[in-house]
């Protein structure tokens, strides 16, 4: 069995092998350079004075770029791993050569996951390493795309992708439209869990200060702000500010010590960076739970059907 699981996927082995090595040498080329730079910046005291990411915009996008990974290994392997020989009739055969269906499942699930947790977790990796750099100076991990191809959560979305495709292939018995079912399914789980589940994963937090340092608030590095609202007298401004002394001021401090004297404070509610990892395990949790959910099913219907 162990022979023809390899026969059967080692195409799929190779190009994944392949891919992710054309992705981790520059990645380790550019990224051991970043590294070099961010301390000669902070040797200098510099790093807040330029985009510690100029001259490697393009890396810059391969590295967002592999937010796709998890779905293009759903999609394109999970999809067809057992849908396809269902599709073809071929798994049939397999169960004719003293092979049990259970047998030949257990060998199916276990290369497919263990590869595609395998795979991109690598690529994970890479890019957690690459990006070190611009967490430490730029940008929040909590921010746009980077929670998503940062840390562990990757792999909790590849797990999902590969579940859903596997039960779609295996309810559907048809390889094209499994995919086109895994696309579907894996963008609105990760838009409904991102845009409504994340937010409310721990209480943000909630700062109301004046302004003696400026029209801003320290929340710390890495914090995910959420929101920002202009308070005077305790009472949110929604619309222009009135005009005050304060637009004189030759200093944002001056201008800061000015509307904190006329009453004026800002509330910032966020997520501190501290939380950062917790977050992580909490989504690493909710897609693995329903990849193990998605597998119960692709299991229970297939030894129904082809008992």
């Amino acid at each position: 069995m162990t022979w023809l699981l390899w026969r059967q996927h080692r195409m799929w082995l190779a190009l994944a092998a392949v891919l992710t090595a054309a992705f981790g040498i520059p990645a380790a080329v550019t990224g051991t350079r970043l590294a070099t730079k961010l301390i000669q910046c902070r040797a200098s005291n510099t790093c807040g004075e330029f985009d510690i990411l100029q001259g490697y915009n393009t890396m810059r996008v391969i590295v967002n770029l592999t937010i796709a990974v998890p779905l293009i290994i759903g999609a394109f392997w999970g999809a067809t791993i057992v849908g396809r020989e269902l599709e073809t009739g071929t798994a049939a055969l397999v169960w004719t050569q003293s092979v049990t269906r259970r047998r030949w499942l257990s060998g199916k699930l276990a290369t497919l996951f263990v590869a595609s947790a395998a795979f991109s977790g690598a690529v994970a990796a890479l890019v957690t390493w690459w990006s070190n750099p611009a967490n430490a100076t730029l940008e929040s991990r909590f921010d746009g795309a980077q929670f998503d191809i940062q840390g562990i959560v990757p792999v909790a979305y590849t797990l999902f992708a590969v579940a859903l495709a596997l039960a779609a292939g295996v309810v559907l018995r048809r390889t094209v439209p499994a995919m086109a079912t895994t696309l579907g399914g894996f963008v609105a789980v990760r838009l409904l869990v991102e845009l409504v589940a994340r937010p409310h994963y721990m209480a943000p937090i909630t700062k109301t200060t004046g302004f003696t340092k400026g029209p801003s608030a320290d929340v710390g590095s890495g914090s995910s702000v959420l929101s920002q609202d202009l308070l005077h007298h305790g009472q949110v401004i929604l619309g222009p500010v009135p005009g005050s002394p304060c637009v004189n001021a030759k200093s944002a401090e001056a201008m800061g010590s000015c509307m904190q004297r006329l009453g004026y404070q800002l509330r910032t509610v966020y997520q501190p960076a501290g939380r950062y990892w917790t977050f992580q395990w909490i989504e690493f949790g909710i897609f693995a739970g329903l990849a193990v959910m998605l597998v119960a099913v692709a299991v229970i219907v297939l030894r129904r059907r082809d008992a």
